[in-house]
């Protein structure tokens, strides 16, 4: 299990070589909606790429057209996939299809799918594309966990949960205020697969049934 934090930026003053070595990986915002590009991203995502950090990047959903979004998306991170674990971040009033045509067009794209944000109950409505990881948002009742809480079992929701965001008031060393905290479900070699790393040459998507187990989950790739 990898233990990890999402960022954008809401956490302009975090310093990355005082935070991220005690991280095992970082997701951090890049876009939302079809104009606006997170300034921080990329000094982060540098930062992480000298230091081997595994590492992520999201798009914030708003409410235009899904094929809008997805390029804006695709447009302002291409050199990012295959190498970081692309996200979509649903939180608002998008409907399924919405999400499912966003996700769709950068698999079409790219060859990656990308992880779905949400909470449970936005996965639980069904019909959400099924070959994209969950990444869940649902906290305990615990004030200002670390990244070594156990949240126990998570929530019952439709689909494959790879990744947790168990606080969005966690604490880390090296930064005073609150962080979403998370744990990934599997190996620094799985989170390679989510994120298309190639052997060699261009992006890979694996065969058959690509089973990437820890401890307590089973992380299986649906075959493409």
């Amino acid at each position: 299990m990898l233990r990890g934090i999402d960022i954008s930026n809401w956490q302009a003053g975090l310093d990355a070589d005082s935070v991220f070595p005690n991280v095992d990986f970082v997701i951090c915002k890049a876009t939302e909606g079809v104009g606006f590009v997170d300034g921080y991203c990329d000094s982060w995502v540098q930062w992480c790429r000298a230091h081997g950090k595994p590492w992520g990047f999201y798009h914030f959903a708003n409410g235009n057209a899904p094929a809008n979004e997805a390029v804006h998306f695709i447009d302002n991170t291409s050199n990012y996939f295959g190498e970081g674990v692309p996200v979509l971040d649903w939180e608002g009033d998008q409907s399924v299809d919405w999400v499912n045509e966003f996700v769709n067009i950068v698999h079409d794209q790219t060859g990656i799918w990308p992880w779905i944000y949400a909470n449970p109950w936005r996965f639980n409505q069904g019909g959400v594309e099924p070959n994209c990881m969950r990444w869940i948002a649902s906290y305990p009742d615990v004030l200002r966990p670390g990244l070594d809480y156990d949240p126990g079992e998570p929530p019952e929701t439709d689909g494959l949960v790879g990744c947790w965001q168990y606080a969005s008031d966690g604490r880390v060393p090296g930064y005073a205020g609150n962080l979403d905290v998370n744990h990934f479900f599997g190996s620094v070699g799985a989170w390679s697969v989510y994120a298309g790393v190639p052997s060699s040459g261009q992006p890979s998507e694996p065969t058959d049934q690509s089973v990437l187990e820890n401890d307590r989950f089973r992380v299986t790739i649906q075959e493409k």
